[in-house]
């Protein structure tokens, strides 16, 4: 598959994965500081776990047109991954972001998550996006709700304790509003 440009925002590009992404994958999960506030299917521990991970970023893109994608710097510096994935319990689409530690706390994050959620409500027919936010990560729920996310609840995975946050299409958002 060609290395295709999903979006750009003022300071990054999404673009698809490949089999060459793969050490850069497994790099930016090699550090414990990036999968602390992660759930445990998001972390990857190795090697082998990053190249099954990739496969299903590159799989899902073919078959849902959304996936993962890798989040580089305008200059084609590597800064993490970024998209969506199918929550399996439920079926509904959820956000994920995860960014080197080093770009963390200057705003990558809230302009990722702006830039996606507009791309997603623009080229998808779902009613909401969900998000899920390790309880103790405040600076991320912080950022999540200023973009327009609420809490919708708080639940388990895999013993692990997270909000749920949830975003409604802007045409939906108008339609409960209009109707109070």
């Amino acid at each position: 598959m060609v290395d295709t440009p999903i979006l750009a925002t003022d300071r990054m590009m999404l673009r698809t994965f490949n089999a060459r992404d793969l050490d850069d994958l497994h790099a930016l999960h090699a550090d414990p500081d990036v999968n602390r506030y992660l759930g445990s299917h998001e972390i990857i521990d190795s090697r082998a776990d990053a190249k099954r991970h990739l496969t299903d970023y590159i799989t899902g893109q073919e078959r849902r047109g959304f996936s993962q994608w890798k989040v580089i710097l305008h200059d084609g510096t590597f800064v993490g991954r970024a998209g969506f994935s199918v929550y399996p319990e439920t079926s509904e689409v959820a956000l994920s972001i995860c960014l080197i530690a080093r770009y963390w706390g200057r705003g990558y994050a809230s302009e990722l998550t702006a830039a996606l959620v507009e791309w997603f409500f623009e080229r998808t027919y779902f009613t909401h996006l969900i998000a899920f936010v390790a309880s103790g990560n405040e600076p991320a729920r912080r950022m999540m709700e200023s973009i327009g996310f609420r809490l919708r609840q708080r639940t388990r995975i895999n013993e692990e304790a997270f909000d749920c946050l949830q975003i409604l299409s802007p045409a939906l958002e108008r339609r409960f509003a209009n109707a109070g």
